[in-house]
Order: structure tokens, then C-alpha cells, then sequence
């Protein structure tokens, strides 16, 4: 409803959706007594999810950037904009990440069978956070699908919040704008 009905209808907006985005996670952990290791926000396995995420998600970003060179659409920032830039990402993709795999995914647990379909209910559901951008939702459901089933191997939300910020940052600066629509989402 955010991004379709009422972004930037009053002050503040943006404080009151951050607010609401976290404060209902946090509700649900508290409410079952989930500690921050249990959801990931942990550091003893930093290394072995970051190896196990990049497996997946490396091969993605560097077929991006092989498409982009390939395509000759690169069009990455100077460094210093382009530091600011990944900063951003990486903690946009964290928060995603935290809605993904810390909330939706683990509350689908709680209520579809087998390991299969919850995964499947939280890619999908991440995708439609992407409407009407084909090119995010295809993205978002595959990798949303990957992010869950590898937080299910390694809860570790830094890994895959890294990850998620470092590929949408190669994406966004290596593919053609006519393809990724500039990463837009909603009404834009």
C-alpha cells in the first residue's frame, strides 16, 4: 500500500513505513521468542553463509556483468558516488533480505508443509513486492527462492544482505535500462 497509495503523502512517510516495516517483524520474533541468532542476525557463520551464498549468487553477478560488457551498457558511477551507492545497497538489501528470509520465510514455515513450499510462498511474495517491473519479479522470485533456501542451510542475514545489495548494485549499472527499467517498482 506503501508504494502504490500513500508514499509521500504526508511528512515524514518514509520514518512511518521503516517504522512499520520493522516494528511487525519484531512484534512477530518477540511474540515467539526468537532470539537475533535464531533470525540470523548472528556472526559465528559469517564465513561459512558468505561462502555458501557467494557460490549461488556470484556466478549471477558476473553473468551481469559479462551481459553488460557484452551488450556495451555498462554504465557505473565514478568511485566515489559509486562507494555511496553500494553503502546503500548493501543496507537496502538487508532490510529486504530481513523481510524475505527473517519474516515471511520463517512465518511460511510455520504454516505451509515440507521444506519446499515455503520457500516457493516467500519467492513469490517477494515478487509481487516488484510490480509491475517484469524484470525485478523475475528476479526477485528466482533469487528471492535461492536466498531462502540458502538462509535455510546457513541463517545469516549479513551474507545474504551483503550479496543482495552487491547484485543489485551490478545489475542496475551493467544491464541496458530498456531491461531492468531503472529497478522501479510501483506506480513509477
Amino acid at each position: 500500500s506503501y508504494i502504490w497509495l500513500w508514499e509521500g503523502t504526508f511528512p515524514l512517510h518514509f520514518l512511518v513505513i521503516v517504522l512499520l516495516y520493522f516494528g511487525i517483524g519484531v512484534e512477530t520474533h518477540l511474540r515467539r521468542r526468537e532470539t537475533p541468532r535464531e533470525i540470523g542476525l548472528r556472526f559465528d557463520n559469517l564465513g561459512s553463509a558468505l561462502r555458501l551464498v557467494s557460490t549461488w549468487i556470484a556466478p549471477v553477478a558476473m553473468a551481469a556483468l559479462a551481459a553488460g560488457l557484452i551488450l556495451e551498457r555498462w554504465h557505473f558511477p565514478p568511485l566515489e558516488e559509486g562507494a555511496g551507492s553500494v553503502a546503500f545497497g548493501l543496507l537496502w538489501g538487508s532490510a529486504q533480505q530481513y523481510g524475505l528470509v527473517c519474516v515471511f520465510y520463517r512465518r511460511f514455515r510455520e504454516v505451509l508443509p515440507g521444506e519446499r513450499w515455503p520457500i516457493v510462498a516467500s519467492g513469490l511474495l517477494f515478487g509481487l513486492f516488484h510490480v509491475p517491473n517484469p524484470f525485478l519479479m523475475v528476479v526477485t522470485v528466482t533469487l528471492g527462492m535461492v536466498g531462502c533456501w540458502l538462509y535455510s542451510r546457513q541463517p545469516n542475514l549479513f551474507a545474504l544482505g551483503f550479496w543482495h545489495g552487491l547484485t543489485s548494485f551490478v545489475l542496475f549499472y551493467s544491464l541496458p535500462v530498456a531491461l531492468t527499467i531503472q529497478m522501479r517498482v510501483g506506480p513509477q
